[in-house]
């Protein structure tokens, strides 16, 4: 279980004192920022495995499937609902049309561009479905329910603050 963490006075009182092994301490133990990263660094990794016997990566999945679900779609707006920046998109999205997996389409207006999956990328992605869902029982079963849960809602919470500040 968390501690209740240092206080915001205390955690004053290092910064006045200089204490900067205190405080590296403090961050090192309590920061949400590394804990969250560390996580999805080991839950990636563990859907990469899964997925490692189909030549797909995880990122790619997920780019696979905000494709699936739209049909056609502009990178930009998967940047936006995977939270990717732009040039890690880019290089994925390369490296996807390369191996035949998607196609780009000419948009409605001259600077925009549409991605969607090619017949080859349609077969794989439902050949790696299964590895997937391989890979979420696992980590479902290891965080269990609860867990699982509040993944959804902290990501949903995070997501809807996002976009009203």
């Amino acid at each position: 279980m968390l501690s209740e963490g240092v206080t915001k006075q205390r955690f004053l009182d290092m910064q006045a004192t200089n204490d900067q092994r205190e405080i590296a301490r403090t961050i090192a133990g309590e920061c949400i920022g590394v804990r969250v990263r560390m996580l999805n660094r080991m839950v990636t990794r563990m859907y990469d495995e899964m997925l490692r016997s189909h030549g797909i990566k995880f990122s790619q999945m997920n780019i696979l499937t905000v494709i699936s679900l739209h049909g056609s779609v502009q990178p930009a707006q998967i940047g936006r609902i995977l939270s990717i920046e732009k040039s890690t998109l880019s290089r994925n999205v390369r490296l996807m049309e390369v191996n035949g997996w998607i196609e780009s389409l000419p948009g409605d207006g001259g600077n925009t561009h549409l991605l969607r999956l090619t017949r080859q990328g349609r077969q794989l992605y439902g050949k790696a479905a299964t590895a997937w869902h391989q890979a979420q029982q696992k980590l479902t079963k290891l965080l269990g329910d609860e867990i699982t849960t509040a993944i959804h809602l902290a990501a949903n919470r995070v997501r809807e603050a996002e976009f009203t500040e």
